[in-house]
């Protein structure tokens, strides 16, 4: 008798579960999740970073690939960023990569302009090519 009881509430509990998996999967079902805050957050901490600027140590221990990056301005949507983000795997350094990335916001000073030019210059440039397009103005 004990063994028949068992398997009934076994059998109750995989009905109850299997039940409301179905009511959450129906079409039709508008039960809004709130929206994850760590995505909000990460979101709007995107929109208002203007660029992104690459930062070498620049020592004796500095490799060529960290050098070559150094002083790069980024959009912070670019795909290359995410290739290039420290510590990154190209990086022939003994001691590691110690380079670092400096996210600068649209409210400080020259920021917009910096942006407007990364965003003609297809997204990524060196600082001599800013130099460049801002005296050219």
């Amino acid at each position: 008798m004990t063994r028949f009881l068992v398997f009934l509430i076994a059998a109750y509990v995989i009905y109850y579960l299997f039940k409301n998996s179905l009511k959450s999967k129906a079409p039709g079902n508008t039960t809004q999740h709130p929206p994850d805050k760590k995505t909000d957050v990460a979101a709007t901490r995107l929109k208002e970073i203007a660029y992104v600027f690459y930062s070498a140590a620049k020592d004796g221990n500095t490799c060529d690939v960290c050098m070559s990056l150094d002083g790069m301005h980024i959009l912070p949507d670019h795909k290359m960023l995410h290739r290039i983000k420290p510590p990154h795997s190209d990086c022939k350094s003994t001691q590691g990569c110690r380079c670092t990335l400096v996210y600068v916001t649209r409210d400080e000073e020259g920021s917009r302009e910096i942006e407007s030019l990364l965003k003609r210059c297809g997204g990524m440039c060196d600082r001599n090519t800013l130099d460049k397009e801002r005296m050219g103005r």
